[in-house]
């Protein structure tokens, strides 16, 4: 591990590290966080998860503090790694790990980030009567949106306590990927994708009305649905019902590789309720792929109607069937779109500048950190 003694040091808590965005956006912050010179530390209440692996190969493999204990045990052996580490920042990864992060931080003399990770509503929907303790515990909160922020500031959370740091990606594999694609393509058939967690607030009956509604106009149009989740029985019974099994839809459950999964793809669809900033949307983009959304979170910052893709209303299925229909039936659209979306994303969502955000939120928590000596600790390590 990296042990710089001089060196600012960040400690951050996942609560899995599975194949999932708040996941993969977190060995994004560490990557950027040990390139910067920064001493970094990865504590998780899980253990054997996929980007486990991903972090050990970066030389920063993580820290279980307890799988299948009960909370009370996971704080305590949190808080009793930190007072060893002795971190100036300990930052969440998560929503619901926000708590174990403001009381363990408190503890080892350190200053508490918390996260949010969707639009605040899933949040409080997900946690329930925790939820305001959890907004309210850490000295400052990232969230990865601006829908975000400004759902917390209608709870009363004061705008200085709230960040935004967006979700970024690495293009060059999905550039590598893109070529060999490039050269085969998907031949007469015509993919439409969602990929996300088989869960309510993914919305993703939307998606199949909206298929077999547009099928009926471009029977070349195939739906491709990746992912695991509670809902997979009942979404496959309803593709049954609608007629789009077996040749209409596919349900292909977890993938590893998504460029390699994008790259059998002609079109890019996300249909949920809530999200954050969709890191499924910066994958499409970069993999060239116009995407039909939403407005969930800030998929509408991210996707300009007609320019790299269509924003669609909620309950749209009309829509949603009209701008899959006219992808389908215009592959030059498509091109352009994808193109457009890869041009927005390489200037404006990779990862070089993600220490420089980082490092500029910590010297604004440092400032306005209540905590005498954790605030002058920290900035000392950030002059």
């Amino acid at each position: 591990m990296n042990e710089a003694p001089n060196s600012l040091r960040v400690a951050l808590l996942a609560g899995v590290l599975t194949r999932g965005g708040a996941e993969k956006q977190l060995v994004h912050m560490a990557r950027a966080l040990q390139a910067a010179g920064v001493c970094v530390r990865v504590y998780t209440l899980s253990e054997g998860d996929s980007y486990e692996a991903v972090l050990c190969d970066a030389g920063l493999r993580p820290i279980g503090i307890g799988r299948g204990a009960n909370p009370a045990l996971r704080l305590v052996t949190f808080a009793r790694l930190l007072r060893q580490f002795r971190p100036h920042i300990v930052q969440a990864g998560h929503f619901y790990v926000n708590l174990y992060v403001a009381l363990a931080a408190r503890v080892a003399g350190s200053v508490a980030i918390g996260a949010i990770r969707s639009d605040v509503a899933q949040e409080q929907h997900d946690l329930g009567h925790w939820a305001p303790l959890l907004f309210r515990a850490p000295t400052a909160l990232v969230a990865n949106s601006q829908a975000a922020r400004r759902a917390a500031m209608e709870l009363g959370i004061d705008s200085a306590k709230l960040h935004i740091v967006p979700n970024v990606i690495d293009t060059s594999v999905f550039d590598r990927v893109y070529r060999s694609r490039s050269a085969t393509g998907n031949g007469a058939r015509v993919v439409a994708m969602l990929i996300a967690r088989l869960a309510p607030e993914k919305r993703i009956d939307r998606f199949l009305e909206g298929l077999a509604l547009a099928r009926r106009s471009a029977p070349e149009l195939q739906g491709v649905v990746v992912g695991v989740g509670p809902e997979r029985s009942s979404l496959e019974a309803q593709a049954d019902r609608l007629g789009l099994l077996p040749a209409g839809a596919e349900f292909r459950g977890e993938c590893d590789d998504i460029p390699g999964l994008m790259a059998e793809a002609d079109m890019l669809a996300l249909t949920s309720d809530h999200e954050g900033l969709p890191n499924v949307i910066l994958e499409a983009m970069a993999a060239r792929l116009p995407v039909v959304t939403t407005p969930a979170g800030d998929a509408a910052a991210l996707v300009e109607e007609g320019v790299n893709g269509f924003v669609v209303p909620f309950d749209g299925v009309e829509a949603l069937a009209n701008r899959l229909v006219r992808l389908a039936r215009a592959p030059a659209l498509r091109q352009a779109l994808g193109q457009a979306g890869y041009a927005r994303v390489t200037e404006r969502y990779g990862c070089a500048g993600l220490a420089t955000r980082l490092l500029a939120v910590y010297r604004a928590v440092a400032r306005q950190s209540g905590q005498a000596r954790s605030r002058l600790r920290l900035l000392r390590r950030l002059q």
